[in-house]
């Protein structure tokens, strides 16, 4: 899990490299570090 939250973090900074703006990078990363998260048991949806 660790591995794909430094990707998550990678992905991160590529998308500010490349000029996104700020509410994009945060739809991108917001939703697939919630995924991360009920992977792991940090998150339930509608809780």
């Amino acid at each position: 899990m660790l591995e794909l939250q430094q990707a998550l973090r990678e992905f991160e900074s590529d998308l500010r490299r490349a000029g996104k703006s700020e509410n994009t990078v945060h739809t991108y990363v917001d939703r697939a570090d919630r995924f991360l998260r009920y992977l792991c048991g940090d998150y339930r949806p509608g809780e």
